[in-house]
Formats: C-alpha cells, structure tokens, sequence
C-alpha cells in the first residue's frame, strides 16, 4: 500500500465533489440569469481547484508527489496531510506566518525580579 493512498483517496473525493459542483453551477446558470461577476468568480475557483487535486493525482501516479516544485525538497506528510494539493513548501508560509505559537516561558531569577521570554 502506498503511502500517500489516504491521501489519494481524499483528492479523489473532492474531484468528485468539485466535478459535481461545476456541473450544478453550470446547469443552474443555464436555467436562471445571476449576477454574471459572482458566477464568473465562482466557477473560477472550481475550475483551479479542480486542476489542483488532478495535478496531485497526476503526480502520485507518475511517483513525484510530496516534493516542491521549487527546489525538490521533500514536503513533510503532515503538511500534505493538511493540504494535500500543494505544489512547493511556500504553500505553507501562511499557515506558519497564522499558526498559533506558544506564549514565552516566564522565569523568576533568585532575587524575584521578572524575566520575560525575551530577556534570556
């Protein structure tokens, strides 16, 4: 069993989902007249993000999935876990930028006086 096969099993649910979403949307948009920005907008990103999980696909078939597209480093399975459609390691820098950090440990020295995280 491959590695990635958890993986490969949630991308092929969301192409299914997305597939089935782009196909509603189109079916609606062919029977009732919207705002043609919203639609235009929405069927875009279905659109992307359906090309994304078909390039994950592509790549666990082919054996490259799970390394960056920039600089062939290996993406850590926990992070693929998470994202499972991302191409290099930057896909990831905003989740580290947002992730929530741990508050600094506090220390009292031997006279009692406050020492922050940053004093040592």
């Amino acid at each position: 069993m491959n590695k990635f096969s958890g993986i490969r099993y949630e991308l092929q649910v969301m192409k299914e989902e997305l597939t089935t979403r782009l196909f509603n949307h189109s079916m609606f948009e062919m029977t009732y007249d919207t705002e043609q920005g919203k639609s235009y907008t929405l069927m875009h990103h279905i659109k992307e993000e359906l090309q994304d999980v078909e390039r994950a696909l592509m790549k666990i078939d082919k054996g490259v999935y799970g390394y960056c597209e920039d600089t062939g480093e290996e993406i850590p399975f926990e992070k693929l876990r998470i994202l499972p459609t991302a191409r290099t390691k930057y896909d990831f820098y905003f989740q580290e930028l947002y992730e929530r950090k741990t508050l600094p440990q506090y220390q009292y020295d031997h006279e009692e006086t406050y020492i922050t995280g940053s004093d040592f």
